[in-house]
């Protein structure tokens, strides 16, 4: 089985989607059969992307081959174009079997059988937590690259019932296939955490989140509970204890750097931009507590990031979060900071809560393996090569539902 892949993201912008696409195909070229070949094609930007996320090399089986193209993949609009009048033809060139879109947008003229991975469809449901790219360019090509897609994998059956509302015909082809979370982040020793620490001069105990500064990420009430925790004398200027933010911030990030200064929150948080990845298992491991209050999720990769490294969770209810979670965390309404002003104390003062969440989270992280994902990705791939022409007709891209 020969597999093309679009790897056009992988070197654009990082965050959670391209690391899922990185570690789906790593992951999958280390669950291969002997004749399969996976074909990542990939822009001139793979290389850096690669050195920085990947120093020890982005595949060890030799299963990827790379397409190399002349693609500049960090200028959104040219990647775009590529992808829909270049890509094609790439695939057709290379002899695919099939081909899988692994970040929402597939080619509309695409002959081959295909699959389509969708983790989220926030920009449709929720535009007010989108760039205006991101709102016209998954309302004019998501929908249409479902519609005619053989397969349609999703992370989390939150996701699905989200999509079903947009394309209902895509039911009978959905796959459910959870993301991973890789070992390094379960692997972080007391030298490692202590090295982090030091570097950027953290306190003995602090709240961590992770990811891109966004509106839908709801920041916001985290820095609110913080606020009522200072104001109830529990975080203190001598106390030992801060709100770590660790990621870029991105759009939308001005309001929430006036709420941070309007408080007054100067020396009770600590913003500490963009990490590598290295260091992120030991920040994890060395927090007290995980946040997550994002208002809309098509997972949370980074709640598995926090429970495999042995952090207790707490956790929005919002989107995927708690099919994710499950019981190995606690749950907050993301609209309710005095919610989470009391979740975040409680997290921290309470030995045996603490414990729990500690043996449960490890135990839930346990259950996301990115071998598994591959495992259950290639079944996709393989029930895709088997649907015929009385279920669809590759040539004008048109569903009978013959057999489904």
């Amino acid at each position: 089985m020969r597999i093309g892949i679009d790897g056009s993201l992988l070197g654009a912008r990082f965050s959670g989607v391209e690391r899922s696409v990185a570690q789906t195909v790593r992951a999958l070229a280390r669950t291969a059969a002997a004749d399969d070949e996976l074909l990542l094609f990939v822009g001139q930007g793979f290389d850096d992307y690669v050195a920085t996320y990947h120093p020890d090399g982005f595949d060890a089986t030799g299963r990827v081959r790379l397409v190399r193209t002349g693609l500049d993949n960090a200028w959104r609009p040219a990647r775009i174009w590529w992808q829909q009048m270049v890509l094609p033809r790439l695939v057709d060139n290379c002899e695919c079997d099939l081909f899988h879109a692994p970040a929402y947008i597939s080619p509309r003229a695409m002959r081959l059988p295909r699959v389509v991975t969708v983790y989220d469809v926030i920009s449709l449901d929720h535009p007010d937590f989108a760039t205006f790219g991101n709102r016209l360019h998954y309302r004019l090509l998501l929908p249409a690259g479902v519609r005619r897609a053989t397969r349609v994998i999703v992370p989390s059956e939150a996701t699905r019932a989200d999509l079903l509302r947009w394309v209902p015909s895509a039911e009978p082809r959905l796959r459910v296939v959870p993301l991973g979370v890789e070992d390094r982040f379960a692997g972080a020793d007391a030298e490692s955490v202590g090295a982090v620490r030091a570097r950027f001069r953290l306190p003995e105990r602090y709240w961590l989140w992770v990811g891109n500064v966004e509106p839908k990420k709801n920041v916001a009430v985290l820095l609110r509970a913080l606020a009522m925790l200072r104001d109830e004398g529990k975080v203190t200027v001598r106390s030992p204890l801060k709100l770590v933010l660790a990621g870029p911030l991105s759009w939308g990030a001005n309001d929430l750097l006036r709420l941070f200064l309007r408080e007054g929150l100067q020396r009770h948080v600590q913003f500490l931009g963009r990490v590598t990845d290295a260091e992120l298992p030991a920040l994890y491991r060395g927090a007290a507590a995980f946040l997550f209050p994002s208002l809309a999720e098509g997972f949370g990769l980074p709640l598995l990031e926090a429970m495999s490294a042995g952090v207790p969770v707490v956790a929005s209810t919002a989107g995927a979060l708690p099919e994710v979670v499950g019981e190995a965390g606690l749950l907050v309404n993301p609209a309710d900071h005095g919610a989470w002003a009391q979740a975040m104390w409680r997290v921290l003062e309470d030995d045996e809560l603490r414990a729990r969440l500690i043996a449960g989270g490890r135990q839930r992280a346990g259950g996301y393996g990115w071998e598994r994902a591959a495992a259950a990705t290639w079944n996709v791939y393989r029930e895709a090569l088997a649907v015929g022409e009385d279920e669809y007709d590759h040539a004008t891209g048109r569903w009978l539902y013959g057999r489904i």
